[in-house]
């Protein structure tokens, strides 16, 4: 877990500067209106987030995700103009969400595909499904007591706040004192290992991936109840936003590395971008260039081994003379 602490410690100190910069620069930033808009914007991405870091502990990725949100979110609405109760319309999601991942994480593992070619197949299937489906038209005119799950508040915090607390709850406990989390790690840092010590990793992987679905689907409620409609194109490029907040926050694509703390700030960091650029006066068009800048430096800060590359330039230099 070694990179894991380095990537939060750099993202803390990231952090400070900023709120030191924005403190001088903008006041106005750290008003209770503004906190609460912030965690309100990064719910939904933290949530997925946490389910993408499962996958990313297993070795695998899943660029599918934001086809899968487009779809959970196409069923959070048939299901709420349907007049179906709350209760269902969320499960339902979360049912189309499961059964995608299963998909994905049995393509992966019984085919034995690259997990990044194969879940970019799928995207566009799902994508091309979907527009068949819809035939390409928004889904609005949500009733208004499903769109309390998204827009409601309790005491002053918004209901998505209560809910991303929750699941990263859920998902420390899960990763950090359960067998399917030491299993994630495990097959994540050495799956020949994991083999011989009698885990199951193809069975892994695949839950893997489920969980990651089964997530997906819940912020997907969150995120139409929020806006109170959707459109079959909602998600394009959320999979780079759920990827980068969880390797921004110390998560490994090579597996076996990350936690449910870092991921959280990465997304933070992530979703937070736009509101922060906004108080530096600086142009919306400049977020995408300044977001992949923070990643780079941000993962360059506790990816490179310092001491390694002074001690090769010192050598280097030495030689030379």
């Amino acid at each position: 877990m070694y990179k894991n602490r380095k990537a939060i410690k750099a993202l803390l100190i990231f952090y400070v500067i900023i709120l030191a910069i924005m403190l001088v620069k903008a006041p106005s930033f750290f008003s209770v209106d503004n906190a609460m808009d912030i965690l309100l914007n990064v719910s939904t991405t933290a949530i997925a987030a946490l389910g993408m870091l499962c996958v990313l502990l297993v070795g695998d990725i899943d660029v599918s995700v934001g086809a899968i949100l487009a779809a959970c979110c196409t069923t959070t609405g048939l299901l709420a103009k349907a007049g179906m109760p709350l209760i269902v319309v969320i499960a339902g999601s979360m049912l189309v969400g499961i059964v995608l991942g299963l998909v994905n994480g049995m393509i992966v593992t019984i085919l034995k595909l690259d997990a990044i070619v194969a879940t970019l197949g799928l995207l566009s299937i799902y994508r091309g499904l979907l527009i068949i489906i819809t035939k390409g038209s928004w889904i609005n005119g949500l009733p208004k007591n499903i769109l309390n799950l998204g827009q409601g508040r309790a005491f002053g915090i918004p209901i998505p706040v209560y809910i991303m607390i929750l699941v990263a709850v859920i998902m420390w406990f899960v990763l950090n004192r359960t067998e399917w989390g030491r299993n994630f790690y495990a097959v994540g840092s050495n799956p020949a290992s994991a083999r011989l010590s009698g885990i199951n990793v193809r069975k892994t992987r695949i839950i893997a991936f489920a969980v990651c679905g089964v997530l997906v689907g819940l912020a997907a409620s969150i995120y139409t109840t929020r806006y109170g409609g959707i459109q079959s194109n909602t998600g394009k490029g959320w999979e780079m936003t759920l990827i980068s907040s969880a390797v921004v926050g110390g998560a490994s694509t090579v597996g076996g590395e990350g936690d449910v703390s870092g991921v959280f700030l990465g997304a933070l960091l992530i979703s937070a971008l736009g509101t922060v650029l906004v108080f530096f006066g600086i142009d919306a068009l400049w977020e995408q260039a300044v977001q992949g800048l923070i990643i780079f430096v941000s993962v360059a800060s506790y990816a490179i081994d310092f001491k390694k590359l002074k001690s090769r330039f010192v050598k280097g230099g030495a030689e030379n003379d």
